[in-house]
């Protein structure tokens, strides 16, 4: 069975769900997935490139924080995700009785305390706790993990070269994901190339029009379900 891109975003219990409800979750799956790969890469392009993107009162507010902070933005940043990558890896590894709390409680007193000690600013804590958050959200750890280590490489091409840095990495990286394959197919079908996936993209489509395998598998049987699924309904 070839396993593409969207086999990483999606969940079994999706098929359980009202389609409105499934299709919902998986959006979300996609946005937490780009936060997790590039908001902290946006943040250091930003304040280290293009501050004239910026409202004048939430440009001032970020200064502000970062006024006492002795370190540069990378540093600082770099600094933070390091901190809770090894929360994430410490809460893993204790017992489960008490891993839970040593993640939160790690999280709020690092992150407190480097705030109040000068060492981060205020609004560098929030663009890490939702890159983190956002992490937690993909359904599969192997996939999560392949975003949490990219992430860093988009860190040092926004604080090198700012968009254009971000812009190069998007093309190289979508380039190799695009290269990729799996069992022969391509691992981002229905995407690239464009095929019909007769109802199995990305969003689900109703039940009832969830009939046919899908075409990239190269079932023997493409079709998964007749069209009248309760003939007994039509039976004259």
């Amino acid at each position: 069975m070839p396993a593409v891109l969207i086999d990483f975003l999606t969940s079994p219990e999706d098929t359980n769900l009202r389609v409105n409800f499934a299709n919902f979750l998986r959006g979300l799956r996609v946005l937490a997935a780009f936060i997790t790969l590039l908001l902290p890469g946006l943040y250091v392009a930003i304040t280290s490139f293009h501050q004239e993107i910026l409202p004048t009162g939430l440009l001032f507010s970020i200064l502000a924080s970062r006024e006492n902070v002795p370190f540069p933005i990378i540093l600082e940043i770099l600094l933070m995700e390091f901190s809770f990558e090894l929360i994430r890896e410490a809460s893993l590894r204790v017992p489960s009785a008490i891993g839970s709390t040593i993640g939160i409680v790690g999280a709020l007193v690092l992150g407190q305390a480097a705030v109040s000690a000068g060492i981060v600013s205020p609004i560098l804590i929030i663009i890490v706790a939702m890159t983190g958050i956002s992490s937690f959200a993909i359904p599969d750890y192997s996939f999560g993990f392949h975003l949490r280590y990219f992430r860093f490489a988009f860190v040092l091409l926004g604080f090198m070269a700012g968009f254009l840095g971000i812009a190069l990495g998007l093309f190289v990286y979508i380039s190799l994901v695009c290269s990729l394959r799996s069992f022969g197919v391509s691992y981002t079908v229905p995407f690239a190339p464009a095929t019909n996936s007769k109802g199995n993209g990305y969003l689900l489509s109703p039940i009832w029009k969830r009939e046919y395998r899908p075409p990239f598998v190269a079932a023997k049987k493409e079709i998964e379900q007749p069209h009248f699924s309760m003939k007994w309904k039509y039976h004259k």
